[in-house]
């Protein structure tokens, strides 16, 4: 079809400036056929485009008309200067900008760049609408960097695998608490009796009233010179047997 036939059977209009052309029922496009697309000099180009079909294998839909802004280099937006300056701790809602999909997905890809996101405070919800499959995905190639003053995590169930090693520093007190502790029961299963093991590196060994230390039980029955002497004359001749039995 070419670019005179539009598929709704209208006529095909253009119009042509110095420094751009104004066209409605352009075929030749990727978006469809146009119902109003300016294309300048420098190929930029910006249109509205009739349904395109997307979306409807088998999920319906009212109508998918497309609009389409393409430039090779930046499209800046500058909003919001005469709204008011909240104070801090003002959480109340002022939009400046507000992108709303009733429907599909909402996706930015920087194939060569990067995402930067700055403001006062930022939310991230995957609870509104009635959405029972909510999910946040992070994922990184080389570092995940989370920093504040005051990290929380919480939920009904917290995960945290390390493949290689896992560090957990601080400066001050750290606070464990759990209604139920695993951890020596799994490890006594896997490398034999670490429950005794662990009971003993965590267990305060205190004296009762009146019973003797046991360093000083240990310094009271060192052995005299003759029995050091006389063990020693046993390991000798034990050793003299040995070697002339093997010659």
């Amino acid at each position: 079809m070419s670019k005179l036939d539009p598929k709704d059977g209208k006529n095909f209009e253009s119009k042509a400036f110095e420094r751009h052309v104004q066209s409605s029922g352009d075929m030749d496009s990727i978006h469809g056929m146009s119902n109003f697309q300016i294309t300048t000099q420098e190929a930029q180009t910006l249109g509205f485009y009739a349904d395109t079909g997307q979306g409807k294998g088998g999920q319906g839909g009212p109508g998918t008309g497309k609009f389409v802004l393409n430039t090779p280099g930046m499209a800046l937006e500058v909003l919001g200067q005469g709204l008011k300056v909240r104070d801090e701790g003002d959480i109340t809602q002022l939009p400046a900008k507000q992108t709303v999909c009733k429907r599909g997905d909402y996706g930015v890809t920087c194939e060569n760049g990067d995402v930067v996101i700055k403001a006062r405070n930022i939310t991230l919800d995957a609870c509104g609408g009635g959405n029972k499959d909510g999910q946040i995905f992070i994922t990184a190639n080389r570092l995940v960097d989370v920093r504040g003053p005051d990290v929380k995590i919480q939920g009904e169930k917290f995960t945290c695998r390390a493949t290689q090693e896992c560090d957990i520093v601080t400066n001050g007190f750290m606070k464990m608490q759990s209604a139920f502790k695993i951890d020596a029961n799994n490890a006594s299963k896997d490398f034999g009796a670490m429950t005794e093991v662990l009971t003993k590196a965590t267990t305060l060994n205190v004296p009762k009233v009146g019973e003797k230390l046991k360093a000083i039980k240990d310094k009271v029955n060192v052995p005299s010179e003759e029995e050091i002497s006389g063990a020693l004359g046993n390991v000798q001749d034990t050793l003299s047997g040995l070697l002339g039995g093997l010659g």
